[in-house]
């Protein structure tokens, strides 16, 4: 029982963020409601950790920025890895 409520939890964390774009019109973004620091970041009421090999991602997908470039409010794009950490970040073109 106590999988099953785990399982359930990670697959409502991976999809309310993907949720919350769909208002903005595209189905992968979700919104910065907070940047609170010490490596975690909420998307869509969510809360995530960064990983500690977390890459970050300008428009464009391909040029690399800095992690303080993502602020509150902003549109981005998103991955996790294994450990529901978000490994890959990048703003959406949104």
């Amino acid at each position: 029982m106590k999988q099953w409520l785990l399982i359930i939890g990670v697959a409502l964390a991976l999809l309310l963020p993907a949720a919350a774009g769909l208002a903005q019109g595209n189905p992968a973004a979700t919104q910065i409601e907070a940047v609170p620091g010490d490596g975690v970041i909420v998307l869509g009421d969510v809360t995530f950790k960064i990983a500690s090999d977390a890459r970050f991602f300008a428009r464009d997908e391909r040029t690399a920025i800095a992690f303080s470039r993502f602020k509150e409010g902003d549109w981005v794009e998103f991955s996790v890895n294994s450990n529901g950490e978000i490994d890959e970040i990048w703003l959406s073109s949104e």
